[in-house]
């Protein structure tokens, strides 16, 4: 499953959802609103030659950052999280493009937000 990391952002950014949710087909409406596919990212990484971990403890994450370290090469570690708890409160800010004209109010909002994280971001 996909729990929209990404969809998240957009949400969040002021935009309604498009394209950031991998959905089947829903045979009464005809549209991608169906269920979730699901997505095996361990697999997927594997297969491009990732070294990667599945972690469902506290125990199994310590050991993977360990044996991460240890890795030459790429690494993926796959920790499953209830859908849409990744993003709010995690006390920072991921700078994400925000339309500066919109008709949309929640756009313009997201917009002033940005503005401010920007304003308060260190200068590198």
């Amino acid at each position: 499953m996909t729990n929209g990391c990404i969809n998240n952002l957009q949400i969040g950014s002021g935009m309604d959802s498009f394209a950031t949710e991998f959905r089947f087909r829903n045979p009464q409406t005809n549209k991608l609103d169906g269920g979730f596919v699901p997505v095996d990212f361990a697999m997927n990484a594997a297969s491009y030659g990732c070294k990667t971990y599945k972690v469902t403890t506290e125990e199994e994450l310590r050991a993977a950052l360990a044996d991460a370290k240890k890795q030459t090469i790429s690494t993926l570690i796959d920790i499953k999280v209830l859908p849409k708890t990744m993003i709010h409160g995690y006390g920072s800010w991921w700078h994400v493009g925000v339309a500066e004209v919109s008709e949309k109010e929640k756009i313009r909002q997201a917009h002033e937000s940005s503005v401010k994280h920007i304003n308060e971001a260190r200068r590198y």
